[in-house]
């Protein structure tokens, strides 16, 4: 939705610096708002909410994965010692000790990857009603307000309280759910074919 808004509202503000001034002075009428979606997300209750158990997922995560860390944290260590104690000449030839090095990143890098997608699948999910909650919020506050042009607070340069619409919106949402389950979603060590598809797609 963010990119959505995000897109539309670029369309309209190009479409408004270009119009000839008789016509912009027809618009002074309009009603123009701004709306910050991710913090209206951030300070609603439900939000905290979820952050707070996020925050504690991330701390299981790191206990159960810390039976894999403290033997490749000690291997890291002793690694260290043996390359201090050698000349830059010498540690050129010592492949085995970069092969070592490179071994114990591409773990620690494993590990990191699949604690990652465990908290953003989770965090997906979680959010899923929250976002809900965040459109007909926003929905209600433009019929109310009698908005007729909605911009990112994220896109916008400058803007008066006024025209801000973040905290009505978390009122709203306040009003309707102020926690929501957040279940932790597991994945497979190694990423699925289906999720470095969508990774790419993301990124295009």
């Amino acid at each position: 939705m963010k990119t959505l808004i995000t897109s539309i509202s670029l369309a309209l503000l190009g479409a408004f610096s270009t119009m000839p001034a008789q016509a912009q002075k027809a618009e002074a009428g309009t009603k123009v708002a701004v709306i910050s979606q991710e913090l209206s997300l951030a300070k609603s209750k439900v939000g905290i909410y979820i952050a707070d158990q996020l925050m504690a997922l991330d701390k299981t995560i790191d206990t159960e994965f810390e039976s894999e860390l403290a033997p490749l944290r000690t291997q890291a260590q002793q690694l260290n010692t043996e390359i201090k104690a050698l000349s830059p000449e010498t540690l050129r030839t010592r492949t085995d000790l970069q092969r070592r090095g490179q071994e114990i990143r591409q773990k620690l890098a494993e590990l990191g990857n699949w604690k990652q997608r465990q908290m953003a699948a989770t965090r997906e999910q979680a959010l899923a009603p929250a976002y809900k909650a965040y459109e007909k919020a926003v929905n209600d506050v433009i019929k109310e307000k009698n908005i007729q042009i909605l911009l990112p607070g994220e896109a916008t340069l400058y803007r008066t309280a006024a025209v801000d619409i973040t905290e009505a919106v978390v009122e709203k949402i306040d009003a309707v759910m102020t926690t929501t389950p957040v279940n932790r979603v597991r994945v497979p060590r190694k990423p699925t074919q289906q999720e470095l598809q969508q990774a790419q797609a993301r990124g295009r």
